[in-house]
């Protein structure tokens, strides 16, 4: 394992956070308010497409939630945070991934309307985003409590 400096590894978790969470909560924003739309391309992707309304419907909140919790949560919510977008992340990138496998030409749905086709470019962004999920979730545990309130 490398060995960073303290004040590196504070950089990596603070950029991680800001980073994924933002993303969280972007995608999370671009979708919640076309949930009909949302659901027809999560159905495109054919893997149980009666669950798609439900998941159009819950899962821009989650990603909002989960967003808002890696800026801003004390440290037990950022590792709560960071636990629940690496399940996620690791359900999307089985998804994306099948999707490419099967050669099925749909929409991403990743960030609401137009954000384009699925592809290894998207499989391997996916992967990205589940490092930095697992990088957030290591790193608060290496990196000491800065404010009782995160005791």
């Amino acid at each position: 394992m490398i060995k960073l400096p303290k004040h590196v590894k504070t950089g990596l978790f603070w950029a991680l956070r800001l980073g994924l969470g933002g993303l969280f909560l972007y995608a999370g924003a671009a979708k919640i308010g076309a949930p009909a739309d949302f659901a027809t391309e999560i159905a495109n992707y054919q893997l149980g497409n009666t669950l798609a309304p439900l998941m159009a419907v819950t899962m821009p909140a989650v990603e909002i939630v989960l967003g808002m919790a890696l800026i801003a949560g004390t440290r037990p919510w950022v590792r709560a945070a960071a636990l629940g977008s690496a399940g996620l992340l690791a359900v999307f990138t089985v998804a994306v991934t099948t999707v490419v496998a099967r050669g099925i030409n749909v929409d991403c749905g990743c960030f609401g309307g137009n954000a384009g086709p699925v592809t290894m470019v998207t499989v391997l962004r996916d992967v990205l985003l589940l490092a930095g999920a697992a990088g957030i979730f290591l790193l608060s545990a290496q990196l000491p409590v800065s404010t009782p309130s995160e005791a």
